[in-house]
């Protein structure tokens, strides 16, 4: 049966411009109302729901909620324009859609929207059919099903995506390099995902975690009595991988005699258990990331080079966190949506985005879903304060005001710019916070109400007890 979608504006030029880019890559469905939306689904499976948000009577958020009560298993999409990014996350917080689009829309990142919701969907409603609706806990299902879920589009993410998306399509070598805790393997699995192996296996192995030799039966797997503990044959990650994708994170710690074998491997598209002689032949698409550099490993004669060559055809570049820092709402939103409902609390203070934004974040995505985590583990209150996520004033960035960043509000920059101000006044004192906030024409104890408001503590300075 093909997947239906829905897409519901009152804007009939743009349900016009969306026909025309989709009509022969789905079957689509169309509504200028949200009642009439609703009375779709009543008749029909709709496997993707997409609505504009700004719609006369019944918003899309409305829509989508109401949706979401009646037909759980359909994905929602929310279209809207950077103004309503508030609304956007809350919607995502609270179950009500999945994905966010902005407005005006890219045909390409859409359809790519489109076709990992239709994913989604087939997946729920399998998942559904073995176990009941009743006790299904949707939102579990979609962290554990929705493996291509990237959130952020800034800092050159983008076309890393694309890039992936690209690489998909064949079965081309893929090295992912970016820094600890960037989302890495979130980028291999939107490559396997978007290939012909979709529905074949995605093996994992962390290379760093492992022994030389335990790596090397874990890689290629063993026969029995080929060392002291194998009491049974054993295949390797590679055989459970054949036809699919098997992912080497970290690569760069692999030891000299686990390369030479690994190399081997990509050339002859063969392996020999631990204790055999015996080829085997697999078929594996082949992902490895590091967040090392592989290239001066080389040059310290750490790393092959021909080993090198073979892993990097493509190379995809995971930006920081840092460098894509208007992501961090959409991503805190994500966290608070997949974290928050077991602590019975989903909303974060808005005036403590701008110190979040400013925060080096040196541990990336990882360390910003872990400070969720604490913050959640740490509130007294429904809503979350920065100051439930522990950070520290040293580990701030200091960006100089420049023009608004597209999707940040007028608000939400100027406060933002505050807290630049206040940074800037602080390292050019040395720390000192009366003389800040001298430099900033305010009086201390209003710096202090904003360190504090921003649930920052720095230890007091001696010259300033007087």
């Amino acid at each position: 049966m093909t997947p239906l979608v829905l897409y519901v504006d009152d804007d009939a030029g743009n349900i016009e411009a969306f026909k025309l880019a989709f009509e022969d890559q789905f079957a689509l469905r169309t509504a200028t109302r949200g009642a009439d939306a609703l009375a779709i689904m009543e008749r029909e499976d709709i496997a993707v729901l997409l609505a504009d948000e700004r719609m006369p009577g019944m918003s899309g958020v409305e829509l989508l909620a109401r949706a979401a009560e009646r037909h759980p298993l359909s994905v929602r999409v929310i279209v809207s324009a950077y103004s309503d990014t508030d609304r956007l996350l809350r919607a995502i917080n609270h179950g009500h859609a999945y994905y966010y689009v902005v407005k005006p829309w890219n045909r390409g990142e859409l359809g790519d929207v489109i076709q990992r919701s239709i994913l989604l969907a087939e997946r729920l409603v399998a998942q559904s059919a073995q176990a009941d609706l009743g006790e299904l806990h949707i939102r579990d299902l979609v962290a554990k099903y929705d493996t291509t879920r990237i959130i952020g589009e800034h800092g050159g993410l983008t076309h890393v995506i694309a890039d992936a998306r690209l690489a998909a399509r064949s079965d081309t070598t893929v090295l992912v390099l970016g820094e600890t805790g960037t989302g890495k393997e979130l980028i291999a699995r939107l490559i396997h995902e978007a290939s012909p192996r979709a529905r074949l296996p995605f093996v994992c192995v962390n290379c760093a975690a492992l022994a030389e030799g335990v790596l090397e039966s874990e890689l290629f797997g063993h026969e029995k009595g080929a060392f002291t503990s194998a009491h049974q044959q054993q295949k390797g990650r590679f055989e459970v991988a054949h036809r699919g994708t098997i992912f080497l994170d970290e690569i760069g710690e692999v030891p000299a005699k686990v390369q030479a074998t690994l190399l081997r491997v990509l050339q002859e598209k063969t392996i020999e258990r631990v204790g055999s002689s015996a080829s085997i032949r697999v078929d594996v698409r082949v992902i490895a990331a590091t967040h090392r550099d592989l290239r001066r490993l080389v040059k310290d004669g750490k790393f092959r080079e021909d080993l090198y060559y073979r892993l990097d055809v493509v190379q995809l570049q995971v930006p920081p966190l840092r460098e894509r820092r208007q992501d961090i709402r959409p991503l805190v939103a994500h966290f608070l949506g997949k974290h928050g409902p077991k602590s019975g609390r989903r909303a974060l203070a808005s005036d403590a985005y701008p110190a979040l934004e400013a925060y080096r974040w040196p541990g990336n995505v990882r360390e910003l879903e872990n400070g969720v985590q604490r913050a959640l583990a740490l509130a007294r209150t429904e809503e979350l304060t920065l100051d439930n996520f522990r950070l520290e004033l040293a580990g701030l960035d200091d960006p100089r005001p420049g023009s608004p960043p597209a999707g940040r509000s007028l608000d939400s920059e100027l406060e933002h710019q505050r807290w630049v101000a206040v940074l800037d006044a602080l390292e050019r004192c040395g720390g000192n916070q009366t003389e800040a906030a001298t430099r900033l024409g305010m009086p201390r104890r209003t710096l202090v109400a904003l360190l504090r408001r921003y649930g920052f503590k720095r230890k007091r300075d001696p010259k300033e007890e007087s």
